[in-house]
């Protein structure tokens, strides 16, 4: 079996546990803010209902990091991501793109990149960098989430 990372481990040792008790668990997600134990639910639920950088872990050991939004709405939302790879923090807000022509022009290629890549690769980027001027026409500031991605600005 691969190494877990360390919610990971302590989820499997959640349910060690509870099976050694003989006791049987009604919840089959478990949340954690950093490698802290936070919660527990029998569904995932909408990623509004936690803070960024929530990593909740399935029974079967599925990991899914909160992602955008904000500490007050909380996330917007879920982001698969490895069971062997620790996840750092994140912070940022989620962006609002202004609808006009032009950004919805580059939100519509920013959508066409972000569903190739993944089909590609199997998972989203960590960030995308685009021209200053792309960002501003969208109403985007550099760092602030789209699905999950970090958007960076190109000095």
């Amino acid at each position: 079996m691969k190494p877990l990372n360390r919610v990971g481990q302590k989820a499997q040792t959640i349910v060690r546990v509870a099976h050694q008790k003989g006791r049987t668990l009604s919840c089959t997600f478990y949340f954690f803010n950093g490698s802290e134990f936070v919660a527990s639910s029998d569904r995932l639920g909408p990623a509004r209902m936690v803070r960024p950088g929530t990593v909740a872990v399935s029974k079967s050991g599925r990991q899914w990091l909160a992602v955008g939004g904000d500490h007050t709405n909380g996330a917007a939302g879920w982001r698969f991501v490895s069971f062997q790879i620790d996840q750092p923090p994140v912070g940022g807000d989620v962006v609002r793109f202004i609808e006009n022509p032009r950004a919805l022009k580059i939100r519509a290629n920013l959508d066409a990149y972000l569903n190739y890549y993944q089909s590609v690769k199997g998972v989203l980027p960590r960030s995308v960098v685009l021209r200053r001027e792309q960002l501003k026409a969208c109403g985007a500031a550099p760092g602030q989430f789209y699905k999950g991605v970090c958007l960076e600005a190109y000095a």
